[in-house]
């Protein structure tokens, strides 16, 4: 949550600081190495799962395996991700639209980010293991730690002068730093797991990336929906373009981390129970965690709809003096806000179906819509010329079909759930508590819209209290009130590896 509203905020620093041109490269730069994760082949999924199947079954030895096979793949890749950072260092200026003075800056760029990233990736592993641990408190500590350092630094080091090679610097020197941290701790907490070379298990290593494939192709389809309009507007528009669309979609982003982050402990908590053939508490956690999921989900995605072109204005009308560029951008932040929250709406239905092995046509369907959505983009860009709103269009359509119709579906038949089931357990306690702060959005957009950071903050506290004290009378039952206040009174978390606990919350 923190590395997501941080990102958030810095994006008008960076454009103040760096000009648009220059702020596009370091877009563009960044949204290519997302697409690194597509070298793991959902491996860091597979591990996910493995390391709290054998901790139902007290095998420490199966745990062994698992690491020092993730840790002879990860080193193998990261020989492949240096190759490819200095055939792409002296490529950018040829494959992307960069600007002439900026060319070389970019090559630079990609060197000093892709060989930090190769360095770390031997390493890549730690937070794979740390969430099958369910040792999001660690995860959590050394996150923060090492962002709060890197915020630091680079924004006095761009208040000194210094521009993009810097900034690639201290961002490549942190992951090397978060994962060499990671590490340390998962040594301390699996002290009798040895890594060895003995203990890599090629057998293993094709059943894992077995199934980490359909995660891979589910994270991959939804990168490139969010990423890869990034590559397609830097081919054909510019990095000034790339720019004004990361503003844009910077919201709907903010909104996607929190979920992923909101729901990162379903996946290993389900795999737990499911190696103890507890079914039906998996059932309870799909439906709980998508009813909290959507309480989040329809308030913000209405704020963005609502009052997205009132936050544009506010956020970086300054950078953008034209008063018809907010506006477009406010089009393409409200389409794919209805595109992208109906994908998230599922999202956690995935996950747990990831905890049971059992989510391949999730991975494929969302695979699928991701070609789809690059193919319809590169048409209306380069034939029809529709620039950022037909890209905008391309992405939600296509998602929202699958997402809206397809995949809910195919979710509750798998879950044996009933139409109404989930009707009267999700969707009809998560409207009660959610459509109060809704009407409240509307009529202030209404009677007095909202026109500083000061009137916008009040909204969002306004609607947060609204959905708060709503979603509490009127979407939670008794039992899930008790445990909620019982998870507020715990002074000290207990681990949950050894214990029969269920971790809804």
């Amino acid at each position: 949550m923190s590395n997501a509203v941080i990102g958030f905020f810095l994006i008008r620093f960076f454009l103040g600081r760096l000009g648009e041109a220059r702020y596009g490269v370091w877009v563009l730069i960044s949204s290519l190495f997302r697409y690194r994760g597509i070298l793991s082949m959902g491996l860091n999924s597979a591990i996910n799962r493995h390391i709290p199947v054998c901790l139902a079954k007290d095998d420490r030895e199966g745990i062994a395996k698992v690491i020092s096979t993730a840790l002879f793949f990860f080193s193998t890749l990261a020989v492949l991700v240096a190759l490819l950072s200095f055939l792409l260092s002296a490529k950018v200026g040829d494959w992307f639209a960069v600007e002439p003075e900026l060319v070389e800056t970019a090559g630079r760029l990609v060197l000093i980010t892709g060989l930090c990233f190769a360095i770390s990736s031997p390493l890549q592993l730690t937070s794979a293991v740390l969430s099958g641990l369910q040792r999001y408190d660690v995860i959590g500590i050394v996150t923060l730690a090492i962002l709060a350092t890197r915020t630091v630094l680079v924004v006095i080091l761009l208040l000194r002068g210094n521009g993009l090679l810097t900034m690639g610097l201290v961002f490549g020197i942190s992951e090397i730093g978060t994962r060499a941290l990671q590490y340390i701790f998962v040594q301390r907490l699996l002290p009798g797991v040895t890594l060895a070379a003995r203990n890599v298990d090629l057998k293993l290593l094709k059943d894992m990336l077995f199934y980490g494939m359909n995660t891979f192709m589910y994270a991959m389809g939804a990168l490139v929906m969010y990423k890869a309009s990034d590559l397609i507007i830097g081919i054909f528009l510019g990095t000034a373009q790339v720019s004004r669309f990361a503003v844009a979609t910077a919201g709907v982003l903010l909104l996607s981390q929190f979920l992923q982050a909101f729901t990162a402990a379903i996946k290993p908590a389900v795999s737990d129970l499911d190696a103890r053939d507890e079914h039906s508490r998996v059932q309870e956690i799909a439906f709980l965690t998508q009813k909290y999921s959507l309480l989040v989900i329809l308030p913000a995605a209405c704020f963005l709809i609502l009052l997205g072109r009132e936050f544009l204005t506010v956020w970086v009308g300054p950078k953008f003096p034209d008063p018809a560029v907010v506006g477009s951008l406010a089009v393409v932040l409200t389409v794919l806000t209805v595109g992208h929250c109906l994908r998230l709406t599922q999202h956690s239905n995935f996950l747990v179906l990831v905890g049971r092995g059992e989510h391949k046509v999730f991975g494929l369907l969302t695979a699928m819509t991701a070609v789809v959505c690059v193919c319809s983009s590169i048409l209306t860009v380069k034939f029809l010329g529709w620039g950022l709103t037909g890209i905008a269009w391309c992405n939600a359509v296509p998602v929202g079909l699958v997402s809206g119709l397809i995949l809910p579906v195919y979710f509750n038949r798998k879950m044996r759930i009933t139409f109404q089931q989930n009707l009267a357990r999700v969707w009809w306690p998560a409207l009660l508590g959610s459509l109060p702060a809704v009407a409240l959005m509307a009529a202030w957009k209404l009677l007095a819209p909202p026109d500083s950071w000061i009137e916008l903050l009040v909204v969002v506290a306004a609607t947060a209290v609204t959905t708060s004290i709503c979603g509490w009378y009127f979407s939670l039952q008794l039992v899930e009130r008790r445990r909620l206040l019982q998870v507020l009174r715990r002074k000290r978390r207990r681990p949950q590896i050894e214990t029969d606990e269920v971790p809804l919350i």
